[in-house]
């Protein structure tokens, strides 16, 4: 099955089970209109959702006390993909672009091994021949993404002015 791990679970809250999430997604409201989840493959019903400021607190059937939270710390809050949220034109999920292999004009760069989140911009870290290298996931560098052929082609002049060597 298919599955997207929106978020992880950082602590238990409370005494009656709640836990408090760390979200892996920029719309947190999307928490709320969950009906079940994943952890560790199991299937939970979604008791409850919280969104304050201070962060989103879930709890789920069958978790009713803080020693039962707690046995949930640091799990993966993963959903099928059916349920995911609809991305607008020219966003992607993390999941699909990493793996993808990267070029400029027609010189393979290397390839897409993660995606690091930053507020402003996220930053593309590729594996390349040289090392890894770094840039922004911005416009003027991403020309196309393509995750269906699991290919990303960059501007070479806007790769050579951005690119980061680690």
């Amino acid at each position: 099955m298919d599955r997207l791990t929106i978020g992880y679970i950082s602590k238990a809250q409370g005494v009656k089970g709640e836990v408090k999430i760390s979200p892996l997604t920029d719309d947190e409201s999307r928490f709320k209109k969950l009906k079940s989840v994943y952890l560790d493959g199991k299937s939970y019903a979604v008791k409850s959702v919280r969104l304050l400021p201070n962060g989103i607190f879930m709890s789920f059937e069958g978790i009713d006390d803080r020693n039962a939270a707690e046995l949930l710390r640091d799990k993966e809050i993963q959903i099928e993909r059916k349920d995911a949220i609809n991305l607008p034109e020219d966003r992607y999920f993390i999941v699909d672009v990493v793996g993808c292999e990267v070029f400029a004009n027609d010189e393979k760069l290397g390839k897409l091994i993660d995606v690091l989140q930053y507020g402003s911009a996220d930053v593309y870290v590729i594996s390349t021949p040289n090392g890894k290298a770094m840039i922004p996931a911005i416009e003027r560098i991403i020309k196309q993404v393509d995750v269906a052929d699991k290919k990303i082609l960059l501007d070479k002049d806007a790769w050579n002015d951005l690119v980061v060597f680690e």
